[in-house]
């Protein structure tokens, strides 16, 4: 299907400049002592990731295709303003301008596999997306800082490698895929108003489980991955080797993403879902009482395997269950609630690392994600029991 390897190209290209941008991003601020504005930049961006829904009701009106070309322009423009470091002002405009660009980047993503493919190819699609997703996300943490020494010392290289990050995700624009034509955009096939009033009113229901979930996940994500280096080390990594964990735990998790396509077309994404995040949550749970450094590795490893199953098929229940009329809405809330869930968790984080210990803190975190691993399916399993499939629900009839 060319639209999907393009969606592949694209993804790679895109989280390959990302992370070029954000692994040297930090590093070019604090040579200049100008971290304070760095964390302007990224509080901006976190405010800016919250006008998702609204991102998203533009994409149900004007489909995946034109969000996803002003996204790749936005996050670009936000990427190169970081090489301008002294000043406060352009640091939050950067955040701003970026967050936008990439929330439209993710939503439209989302939008046009929903509109442009069937069932039956989303969990290849989908497994592929994130296996580009990693890699690319390899590609630019591993070669961001030898590509600035490479360059040259000093200001030199860091800000040849934040343009050369902009430019790699501007060159996503080669691989835009083509889109058919979405839903009318004003209403569905029955007449009735599509829109925020739709989704909170006729679809209350699915809105609120879908904030519900967001805010769960965004919280317990951003209270367990920022520390997993602090977790590692305090377990007995040599903290020379805890890059080195990481690294590999990644590798990995590239590894299962380039198998999960298979798996995931053959089993439900109901019972997928319910046995990776069970899993997942097993692993913390080995994570927070273990005693030995390398089975603390090996559980976070498995970790990231178990996750991303759990990523994959929460996407498939989403693209199953989700309106297309107001697709791109839904994944909007999905998005702001998480990025609010993120915050909450992360202003508390190191409060219950502080006070609590990490042991405990992540005792919280496995109780957390177990709840999760049984939430989600009850609520897209009551979903499909309660609800008919309405024509504007059904995929299209072929790929493009």
């Amino acid at each position: 299907m060319p639209g999907a390897r393009r969606v592949a190209a694209y993804t790679f290209v895109f989280f390959t400049g990302m992370w070029l941008s954000k692994t040297v991003h930090p590093l070019y601020f604090d040579e200049h002592d100008d971290l304070v504005a760095f964390g302007l930049s990224y509080t901006a961006m976190a405010i800016a990731g919250t006008t998702s829904v609204f991102i998203g009701r533009i994409s149900d009106r004007l489909g995946p295709k034109p969000v996803l070309i002003w996204g790749t322009v936005l996050y670009a423009v936000g990427m190169a303003l970081r090489v301008f470091h002294a000043s406060p002002v352009v640091a939050v405009v950067s955040g701003l301008v970026a967050g936008v660009g990439a929330s439209s980047v993710f939503i439209a993503l989302r939008t046009w596999t929903l509109h442009n493919t069937v069932e039956e190819q989303r969990a290849g699609i989908i497994s592929r997306r994130e296996f580009m997703n990693q890699a690319g996300m390899a590609l630019g943490m591993g070669s961001a800082g030898a590509l600035a020494v490479f360059i040259g010392g000093g200001d030199r290289g860091y800000v040849s490698v934040l343009l050369l990050g902009a430019g790699c995700v501007l060159s996503g624009l080669l691989f835009i895929p083509p889109s058919r034509p979405c839903t009318p955009p004003d209403k569905d096939s029955s007449g009735k108003q599509v829109g925020f009033g739709a989704v909170f009113g006729q679809h209350r229901a699915l809105a609120l489980g879908v904030v519900g979930l967001g805010l769960l996940m965004g919280f317990y994500a951003s209270i367990l991955s920022p520390y997993l280096p602090l977790l590692l080390a305090e377990r007995g990594i040599p903290v020379a080797l805890v890059g080195v964990v990481l690294a590999v735990a990644s590798v990995v998790r590239l590894t299962a993403a380039a198998l999960a396509g298979k798996f995931l077309r053959q089993h439900s994404p109901l019972m997928v879902f319910l046995i990776s995040e069970g899993c997942c949550a097993a692993a913390t749970l080995v994570l927070a009482l273990s005693v030995s450094p390398w089975l603390a590795a090996c559980a976070l490893a498995l970790r990231g395997v178990f996750l991303l199953g759990a990523t994959v098929s929460q996407e498939l229940l989403q693209l199953n269950a989700f309106p297309a009329a107001i697709a791109g809405v839904l994944f909007g809330l999905v998005q702001s609630a998480f990025l609010a869930g993120d915050s909450l968790g992360g202003a508390l984080g190191g409060w219950l690392y502080h006070q609590l210990g990490s042991s405990h803190t992540v005792l919280i975190a496995t109780g957390l994600t177990l709840a999760n691993a049984v939430l989600v399916p009850t609520f897209y399993a009551c979903l499909r029991r309660s609800t008919t499939a309405a024509p504007e629900r059904q995929a299209v009839d072929a790929p493009c």
